[in-house]
């Protein structure tokens, strides 16, 4: 009979008898069983925790987030190299797991789809992708226990799900070409694997045949049932937590912070026993912040981006995950073993019935790691931007800061300091007066209540209030002048936009210093509202919406952008120094604010640019965020230390930054390293100045020399 692709099919029970094959679904049951149980002691973990209903909307951006990440592995193919080995091994288990699908529906529903063409098409897919399978495996197990990349920790689980994913694929193979060989199987071409092991296992009696095709069946199946069964206990479960994360990872702007109704919570009938503000215990976290902790894989690219690891600083967010993680689960399972379902304490839990009253349940800041670690983080994302998993570092470290600061009183010394002078004057820095009096001197346009401008200018505290800064503003107002916008301040009404009290955990302070200052704002009209300050840009652009802020917002680079793209702005005056740019954690990885200032930059004749060898989303932060403006905590070397050696590598003579966080650590890490008199940092704004040929009046006695073309 003559060979065509429609009778194309083979053996589904090759030498198993029909008493045995049945065995399988017994076994199955088992394993599913053990299996579903770990999910519903997972599930059960997430749900004790409180709610969180902004997780439960924005259905149509989660989809889309979860169809461009997960099956594109697009965050996890950031990391090139261990990205390429993930996708070795996760699209050809993708195809396998298919593969079973399709056997499934043929042997078991007894609908005849695994035949002809569409057998041999599956018969080829399945044997290419079993061995793609196996190299990234072999990959994957070279770096794990050969070259031992640092941010790496080996556990049980991790040799035992490569194994495991080995001796599957090895028995499928080998049980094939068992099959091939003694079948003599004339579509054995479409199973090229399968037919190069053929080759190797022949010489076999037929009895000898029978019992070693058994053995190999039985084994490879064994391994499914392990599979099955070990799946929500060991690292395997991260096929699920992972895309289960991405799916609920915030869709808010990734540069706002989860509001806290303060207002009102201190209005709600049980205040004065129930206000909480913040995670200071297991009970306090929400599901989806225990999800977070499951759906760390301990990866490790936190670590090769946090700068407060790499300048060897006490902080880890690897760690920090994995310390919460482990405190969460023995807290969840004392508690829930006395009826608590993960909500608190043990209780009365002791058997003293004289016990009415359960004893406060373990803080996690003290019990799962030691304070300082919170206060190590700078806020600048780069864990967050590398993470495949989605996990909410940030959120999470900032929960903590919260609780610390407004329920227990817990903050360093220096940023109390800080604090309490942002509740005494409205800004971390000095008194009102000299903000005025400023502004007077500079002869600044001051906008009033009702009165109208095209740009009202925010001009921060941090420039406000120090000399050598206060350029930068008269810079981009000249700027902003030169091409006929009519631009005006505040004056009196502007205090602090409150980042700094966000940013240390005072969300009390943030936010009566917001309602007020958006109830100002709004009382005048403009048509955009221009920060210089990276900062002060993203609170305005995506904190003050939570609390209905409607105005525009632009960072100053934005703006001088547009103006050269318009043509409003030209820039004929050549600078030539050899320039880097110095991307701020809170334009760039917050906003994806990146091209904006190297146009500008561009756009300068004589000027050449070069990159730092970290950049853009990879660029390190400068140590002054998360509230480190404001604090020195003594661990490790400097972080703006750090990224001023990369500066100075690129071999520049003028650093470019847009946030006057940066210019000043930069500045201060120069002097330290003394290379000041090699390198200098400057705003963009300075550098737009000179090429413009615009003279700002104001003379300032500041150590930064002026810019010479």
């Amino acid at each position: 009979m003559e060979l065509t692709a429609d009778l194309a099919q083979r053996a589904m029970f090759w030498h198993i008898e029909r008493p045995y094959k049945f065995l399988i679904y017994p076994l199955a049951l088992v394993a599913f069983c053990i299996c579903a149980y770990g999910f519903y002691r997972k599930y059960r973990f997430w749900m004790a925790g409180r709610p969180d209903p902004s997780r439960l909307r924005d259905w149509g951006k989660r989809l889309k987030l979860l169809l461009w990440e997960i099956p594109f592995q697009s965050r996890v193919l950031k990391d090139r190299s261990s990205g390429v080995m993930h996708v070795l091994i996760f699209w050809p288990f993708l195809a396998l797991l298919v593969t079973t699908l399709v056997i499934l529906v043929d042997l078991d529903f007894g609908i005849p789809i695994y035949r002809g063409s569409f057998y041999l098409l599956v018969s080829l897919a399945a044997d290419v992708s079993g061995l793609v399978l196996f190299a990234g495996l072999v990959l994957a197990a070279v770096r794990r226990y050969v070259l031992k990349p640092e941010r790496i920790e080996n556990r049980w689980d991790d040799g035992f799900v490569l194994g495991l994913l080995v001796v599957s694929v090895a028995t499928g193979f080998l049980l094939e070409g068992i099959r091939i060989r003694y079948t003599h199987d004339p579509w054995a071409w479409y199973s090229p694997v399968g037919y190069l092991v053929s080759l190797a296992v022949g010489g076999m009696e037929e009895r000898t045949v029978a019992a070693t095709a058994r053995v190999v069946w039985w084994s490879h199946f064994a391994v499914l049932f392990v599979f099955i069964a070990a799946f929500p206990y060991t690292k395997l479960f991260h096929m699920v937590l992972v895309p289960l994360n991405v799916f609920f990872s915030s869709v808010e702007p990734k540069g706002s912070l989860p509001r806290v109704d303060i207002e009102a919570l201190l209005n709600q009938p049980d205040a004065e026993t129930d206000f909480n503000v913040g995670v200071s215990t297991v009970g306090d976290l929400t599901w989806k912040q225990r999800l977070d902790l499951d759906a760390c894989i301990g990866c490790g690219r936190c670590l090769d981006n946090c700068p407060a690891h790499l300048a060897h600083h006490p902080l880890s967010p690897k760690k920090l995950m994995a310390d919460l993680k482990e405190f969460s689960w023995s807290q969840y399972a004392r508690s829930n073993g006395n009826g608590n379902n993960g909500n608190g304490s043990a209780g009365a839990a002791s058997g003293d019935p004289s016990q009415t009253t359960p004893p406060d349940p373990p803080l996690i800041v003290g019990g799962a790691f030691d304070p300082v670690t919170i206060w190590e983080c700078r806020t600048c994302r780069a864990c967050m931007e590398v993470c495949p998993s989605r996990i909410d570092h940030i959120p999470q470290i900032m929960e903590l800061r919260r609780a610390e600061v407004m329920m227990r009183g817990q903050v360093p010394q220096d940023a109390a300091i800080a604090l309490k002078t942002m509740e005494r004057t409205g800004n971390p820095f000095g008194p009102q007066e000299a903000r005025v009096q400023w502004i007077q001197e500079a002869q600044i346009p001051v906008l009033g209540p009702g009165d109208e401008c095209d740009v009202l200018f925010w001009i921060g505290c941090c420039t406000t209030y120090d000399l050598c800064k206060q350029k930068v503003a008269l810079n981009v107002i000249s700027i902003l002048k030169e091409v006929g916008l009519k631009v005006a301040v505040l004056g009196d009404d502007e205090q602090c936009c409150g980042d700094p009290a966000r940013s240390l955990g005072d969300e009390n302070v943030f936010q009566t210093i917001v309602k007020n200052q958006i109830q100002l704002i709004q009382s005048r009209k403009f048509k955009v509202l221009v920060a210089h300050c990276a900062h002060c840009y993203n609170v305005f652009k995506n904190d003050y919406r939570q609390f209905g802020a409607t105005f525009p917002v632009l960072h100053h680079t934005e703006l001088i952008a547009q103006l050269l793209r318009e043509g409003t702005l030209k820039l004929n005056v050549p600078i030539h120094h050899k320039v880097t740019y110095h991307d701020p954690c809170y334009l760039g990885r917050f906003n994806d604010n990146y091209e904006n200032p190297r146009e500008i930059l561009r756009a300068i004749r004589g000027l050449e640019l070069v990159e730092m060898k970290n950049n853009r989303e990879h660029a390190r932060c400068c140590g002054g965020g998360g509230g480190h403006y404001w604090m020195d905590i003594p661990n490790g070397e400097r972080l703006n230390v750090h990224r001023a050696r990369e500066a100075l590598d690129t071999g520049a003579d003028i650093v470019a930054v847009g946030c006057i966080y940066c210019l000043h650590m930069l500045d201060d890490a120069f002097k330290i390293l003394n290379v000041d008199d090699k390198m200098a940092v400057y705003d963009i704004s300075e550098l737009v100045v000179v090429a413009k040929g615009i003279s700002v009046d104001k003379a300032l006695a500041c150590d930064i020399q002026p810019l010479a073309a």
